[in-house]
């Protein structure tokens, strides 16, 4: 029964489940109906509260009756309703009436990486004097720990505009190139960023890589690629955690 009870709540087209009843054990159909429509409008404005940018975007209704469709198709797979949603950018990509907005998978995936980020573990900062105690040998072979809540987004698209455009007050004009956005929380609040393709390469290869390799691969990505400018800025943003 429950697991009828749990299928008829996403699927508007099932019978109430049978057992299901009221007082004095009449048929509880109405109940139940309003029950399912409050489970689905729960779980939009979930996914809502998740996506603000893709709902401002597309406008609420168009939003709703979407996310009406996602939350059917793929129901929580956690109690905790900060992991629902983790799945919408890759069903955006699958979604007809969105096809001709390209971009909207990858805005999706910069807001769920705003999401990740902030939720991410907490860490305290390296001490800066710990990089400056490193000579040349050992700076090459270091490795570099980061903070947690560091998100990279590739995308062919101009999505940190988009994002900044729809989100903040800034309504600079939005151009054509495609960009990188970073994410972060170093303290309690989620900063974004539109790094260059060195910094993203470098951020990316220090993961698994010593600081040297990473270097190397920030240098191929951008031959001007500035190392002690980039630590520096890491350093002083509190997204370095250790050295070793």
């Amino acid at each position: 029964m429950q697991t009828e009870f749990a299928k008829g709540l996403l699927d508007p087209n099932l019978p109430t489940p049978d057992g299901v009843v009221g007082p004095g054990s009449r048929a509880a159909g109405k109940r139940y109906d309003v029950y399912r429509n409050n489970v689905v409008v729960s779980l939009t404005e979930a996914l809502a509260s998740a996506y603000p940018v893709i709902q401002t975007i597309v406008g609420k209704e168009f939003f709703d009756a979407m996310a009406g469709v996602h939350v059917r198709k793929h129901p929580p797979k956690s109690p905790l309703m900060i992991y629902y949603g983790e799945d919408f950018p890759a069903f955006l990509t699958k979604f007809p009436p969105v096809s001709h907005l390209g971009y909207l998978p990858d805005v999706a995936r910069v807001e769920l990486a705003r999401r990740q980020s902030y939720h991410a573990a907490d860490a305290a900062p390296c001490p800066p004097e710990k990089l400056g105690n490193l000579d040349g040998n050992k700076l090459y072979d270091a490795r570099i720990v980061l903070h947690p809540s560091i998100q990279i987004i590739r995308s062919r698209y101009p999505v940190f505009s988009i994002w900044r455009y729809n989100s903040t007050d800034d309504n600079s004009p939005i151009g054509k190139a495609r960009e990188i956005t970073m994410i972060s929380r170093p303290t309690d609040e989620v900063v974004m960023q539109n790094p260059t393709a060195g910094t993203a390469m470098f951020i990316d290869s220090l993961r698994a890589d010593p600081m040297g390799v990473a270097m190397d691969k920030a240098k191929a990505a951008q031959p001007d690629f500035d190392l002690a400018g980039n630590l520096t800025e890491l350093l002083s943003a509190g997204l370095i955690t250790d050295i070793k």
